[in-house]
């Protein structure tokens, strides 16, 4: 470790094994992803080579939409644009194609007509719960070698970084 600033730094080799665990890791947990993965993985892959890269927003952008929608009952727009840090022209755009997949639908606001709200429908319900059963299902493969003290320690770390790097995005 050193120091910057006043804030520690990792070395450079204690970066290059932490990214060397980080593929070691992530090389032993992929699994093949349920059939309703892999068709919205075909479809993204599809829109991709009609649409111009850029306006296709990552696949962990995707889930981070569908997670929003599968805890909200419905948000706007807006909303939905500010939680997953992307502009409201991308946003539009995502919803557009989860709508087109039947992921989605747009809803009017009963008290503003200008404000559009989206929410999952029941086969984008079920599309979020296969990729969130799956995610967890690697990430229990990655924590079993854990002891439970362990885990907690490890995802108390892994909040901390997430949380500092969202607070830096802002």
């Amino acid at each position: 470790m050193m120091t910057v600033n006043g804030l520690q730094q990792p070395s450079s080799e204690q970066v290059l094994l932490f990214v060397q665990y980080l593929t070691e890791i992530l090389a032993r947990v992929r699994s093949a992803p349920p059939d309703e993965v892999l068709q919205l993985r075909n479809q993204l892959d599809r829109m991709r080579a009609t649409h111009k890269p850029r306006l296709i927003a990552n696949p962990a952008t995707f889930y981070r939409m569908g997670a929003i929608l599968y805890r909200t009952n419905d948000v706007t727009m807006g909303e939905l644009s500010r939680a997953i840090s992307v502009p409201f022209s991308t946003a539009t755009r995502m919803v557009g194609l989860w709508v087109d997949g039947g992921y989605a639908r747009r809803l009017s606001d009963p008290n503003d007509r200008r404000i559009v709200r989206v929410a999952l429908t029941d086969s984008g319900r079920r599309l979020h719960a296969a990729i969130e059963n799956h995610i967890a299902q690697g990430v229990q493969r990655i924590l079993s070698c854990l002891i439970s003290e362990e885990q907690t320690v490890l995802l108390t770390l892994l909040g901390k970084v997430a949380s500092d790097l969202k607070g830096g995005a802002e």
